[in-house]
């Protein structure tokens, strides 16, 4: 019987002891205790690391996940041959002290208001200092931003801003009316979008001329036409359109803005928010294909 009672109570400190476990990445364990101090120092954290903490709360599923990730980061840094130092977390901290004009006392002050202390703030340093080089060296390298992406961005954000002028270069392709109802329109573009990949040309549409307008600027247009190449990206077909006697179908070959300020002084803004978005989601497929290679357990 007395062994009986402690057999119960051992395998009950064990069954507590496994609640408090929420994951297990390698040899590393994640705590509910470990979640909820990270739960209670989010100002601090969303301080120091905004790139990692974007949200203002988080479930405990969700802080597990990013506690994992921290390892993941930290495994993948010593493959690569970099471990961040006590030293190098140090300078860091005093050099953050010196930017915002703080002493150590006003900072421990500072960290006090936040719920947090220094102890736990020098390893959120730590932890941005790895996410830091992390991005730079295994996500940046993964992630690029062309110019035409900048410019479709742009394009996208000023469809209605009428103090931003495009030009284009078109291909202008034309039919008589009466070879293309509007009933077909539809499948016509269909049909044109394989034509300028190669495909053959029906033999109903063998009148259909083309002609390249370079240079075209939009105040050169009818309404009607600004509107539908307004809508069209790059390297797609508008809709057709009867234009002077005929069906009229354009393929925007190359479409520019016409230097102006805004667009100058808009470019590196857009250009860093098509970064972000591209690296968030080239880190969750990162984080994805990574995860097996190492032993991952949860528990919530």
């Amino acid at each position: 019987m007395r062994l009986l009672i402690v057999l119960a109570l051992t395998f009950s400190v064990q069954a507590r002891l496994l609640d408090k476990i929420a994951a297990v990445i390698d040899s590393e364990v994640v705590t509910l205790s470990m979640i909820k101090r990270v739960q209670s120092s989010l100002p601090a954290r969303k301080n120091v690391s905004p790139f990692i903490y974007r949200k203002n709360t988080y479930s405990n599923e969700e802080v597990s996940e990013l506690l994992v990730r921290k390892q993941i980061i930290r495994s993948k840094l010593k493959e690569l041959g970099y471990i961040v130092s006590d030293d190098q977390v140090e300078s860091e901290i005093k050099s953050r002290e010196q930017k915002l004009g703080l002493s150590r006392p006003q900072l421990l002050a500072f960290l006090k208001n936040n719920k947090t202390n220094y102890e736990e703030f020098f390893e959120i340093t730590r932890e941005a200092i790895e996410f830091n080089r992390f991005n730079s060296w295994v996500i940046l390298p993964l992630v690029s931003v062309s110019e035409q992406e900048i410019k479709n961005r742009f394009f996208k954000e000023n469809v209605n801003n009428k103090t931003v002028s495009f030009k284009y270069t078109l291909v202008d392709f034309s039919i008589e009316p009466s070879k293309l109802p509007k009933k077909k329109w539809k499948s016509f573009k269909l049909m044109m979008k394989d034509y300028q990949k190669g495909g053959p040309l029906p033999k109903k549409y063998a009148s259909l001329d083309s002609s390249v307008l370079g240079d075209i600027t939009a105040e050169g247009l009818t309404n009607e036409l600004r509107k539908l190449l307004i809508k069209t990206q790059e390297g797609q077909f508008t809709d057709p359109i009867n234009m002077f006697g005929k069906t009229h179908i354009f393929f925007i070959k190359n479409r520019d803005v016409v230097e102006s300020e805004l667009y100058i002084n808009s470019k590196n803004m857009l250009r860093a928010k098509i970064y972000e978005k591209k690296a968030m989601e080239v880190t969750e497929v990162w984080f994805q294909r990574e995860a097996s290679n190492h032993y991952i357990k949860n528990f919530l």
